[in-house]
């Protein structure tokens, strides 16, 4: 049997183990040389923890408040492209664990999960949608006004991306979105 996974580390051997080949290289790998992915992995491995000893933690708030919504952590979860290819739910998953604790969630453009899944899945949590311009701008306006409709609190526009960077292992894996999902700007 194996271990439940603890680490970061952990979850990325189980996913190694358990994705096929092609999507397990789609979420690990960044564009080109992966030099920012790895620059970015080194900037999050220089923070550092340090606890603050014989302090009175009987009572422990770490609530705050984005755009003016509380949550209960400084933590939510940012825009994730394609969940449904790890697991069935996908997004909707996504949406009930950040409801469930407390803290929004962002929907990628490039989502698995229609916006209004997402709503219905979790329809009193806190929702912000991510947001691609699109050269079809009225596709870009539907979805601005979908995500308004189901209650979405922001959008956060994506604007780094006029070319999308080449990720070599897509390449090489020849990447295609398996055959039973579709992309959330395709509907």
């Amino acid at each position: 049997m194996t271990p439940k996974p603890i680490t970061v580390d952990d979850y990325e051997a189980y996913a190694r183990r358990s994705l096929r080949k092609s999507v397990y290289d789609y979420y690990r790998s960044g564009a080109e040389d992966q030099q920012t992915l790895a620059d970015n992995v080194a900037a999050f491995s220089r923070y550092r923890l340090y606890p603050r000893v014989l302090r009175d933690v009987s009572a422990t708030d770490l609530s705050t408040t984005i755009l003016g919504q509380k949550i209960s952590m400084p933590i939510c979860v940012g825009s994730t492209a394609m969940q449904r290819m790890a697991h069935p739910d996908g997004e909707t998953a996504t949406a009930r664990a950040c409801r469930a604790v407390g803290t929004g969630m962002m929907l990628s453009s490039w989502a698995t999960s229609s916006i209004e899944e997402v709503a219905e899945a979790a329809p009193d949590s806190l929702r912000w949608m991510q947001l691609y311009i699109y050269k079809d701008r009225n596709l870009t306006k539907s979805l601005v006004q979908r995500a308004e409709r189901s209650g979405y609190k922001a959008i956060f526009l994506t604007v780094d991306t006029p070319y999308l960077g080449r990720r070599l292992a897509d390449v090489r894996n020849k990447f295609q979105l398996p055959p039973h999902l579709r992309l959330l700007f395709r509907e």
